[in-house]
This record gives structure tokens, C-alpha cells and sequence, in this order.
């Protein structure tokens, strides 16, 4: 249990890729497979439409890719956004430590005109489900990370990267076995992005009879 505890507050492992001004909509659980559709809003970082995938390749590990577009406000251009990332289930909510627990690792990218930013954030999703009627059900969770963040074409001294930190608040309430609707706001996160606060929604579809 301590040893667990150190890795929950002073080890952050890394978010889901996130690549930009977006919450990483991480819960603290693993799912088998899921296709996840969101929209965020991050300030003078402006609006990102994003798609994420998950994937998992053994029952403590899960993989995947984020993909979208940025549209930042003023006359900025458009920014590609990419990303991948792993996750391991460290802990599941039991009589003993209340809270599921999902360590995960990854790498994003966004760029446009060679502005390029390219992202490693390190943190930990926590929370609990709450099982409520009708088969519905809702985790609140927090995401703590530490990002080391490289811009190519940002002032000048600051092309060797900086740390960053950032942290998630958010929920996910599930509807049905194949459907939960989440929303998230973030805090923190990059300097070279424009603003590290934002809010995001999302609709995530696990296809039917992989739900966990």
C-alpha cells in the first residue's frame, strides 16, 4: 500500500498523448475498445476537434492514438494534432484503497507552417465509479501530469523544452454498455500552445460485447 501510494502522488505517469490544449479524457480504468469523439475549447488556443482510440492488447495493458485538428483564434493557422499512448492498470478500487488507478505513457505532436510542438506528459488518472440505476453509472477522476514540452520556432532560448505541469478535473457517466458521454477541464499544460486552460466534451462508443 505505500509503495502504491508513492506512485499515486509522486510518480505521475503519463497521460493519454495529449498533444495540445485538450483535456486527455483518461479515466482510471482500462477499456478493451473504445472510439472516442470530442471538442475542446482552450482559450486564445481556440477550438481542437479530436478523435481518440483505445485499444487493449493484454487485461493491465491498453494502447492508442489521439488525431484532430486546432483552429487557434486570431489569425492563426489551422494545427495538425497527433498523438500515441499506453496505459497500465496499476490499481482497481477495492475495500482496502478506494480508487482505481491507470498509469499511462505517451508522446503527441501538433504543428502547422513549422511551428511544431511536440509533447511527453507524465501523470496519473484517478477516481471511482459509482454504480447508480438502470445500469448507469458515473467516475469522477482527476489527471494530474508532468509534461516535458520542445517547440522548434518558439522565442529564442526556449527551443530546448521546458516542464510543464497540468491537471484534469472531470467526469464520465455511462449510459449504456456501448455508450458514455464525459466532460473534463484542464488547468496548466504548455506555453508554446497558446493557453493551458480549457474545457472539453466527448462521446465515447465501445463496440457492442467488448464492454468490460
Amino acid at each position: 500500500m505505500n509503495r502504491l501510494l508513492f506512485a499515486v502522488l509522486f510518480v505521475p505517469a503519463v497521460s493519454g498523448a495529449q498533444s495540445y490544449t485538450y483535456p486527455s479524457f483518461q479515466l482510471p480504468t482500462l477499456v478493451e475498445r473504445e472510439y472516442n469523439f470530442a471538442a475542446a475549447d482552450g482559450g486564445r488556443a481556440g477550438t481542437t476537434l479530436l478523435f481518440q482510440w483505445r485499444e487493449a492488447v493484454s487485461p493491465l495493458w491498453q494502447v492508442g492514438i489521439d488525431a484532430g485538428l486546432a483552429d487557434p483564434d486570431g489569425n492563426a493557422s489551422s494545427r495538425l494534432v497527433l498523438g500515441g499512448h499506453a496505459a497500465r492498470q496499476l490499481t482497481r478500487a477495492n475495500t482496502e484503497f478506494p480508487f482505481d488507478v491507470a498509469l499511462t505513457a505517451g508522446l503527441g505532436f501538433s504543428g502547422v507552417d513549422g511551428h511544431n510542438v511536440v509533447r511527453i506528459p507524465l501523470g496519473a488518472s484517478v477516481g471511482h465509479r459509482f454504480l447508480l440505476e438502470n445500469g448507469i453509472s458515473v467516475t469522477p477522476f482527476a489527471h494530474p501530469r508532468l509534461s516535458l514540452d520542445r517547440c522548434n520556432d518558439c522565442k529564442a532560448g526556449e527551443a530546448d523544452g521546458k516542464l510543464n505541469v497540468a491537471v484534469d478535473l472531470g467526469g464520465s457517466v455511462q449510459l449504456t454498455d456501448q455508450v458514455a458521454l464525459r466532460v473534463a477541464a484542464t488547468a496548466g499544460g504548455s506555453d508554446y500552445l497558446g493557453s493551458g486552460n480549457g474545457i472539453g466534451f466527448s462521446v465515447a462508443w465501445t463496440p457492442k460485447g467488448l464492454r468490460k
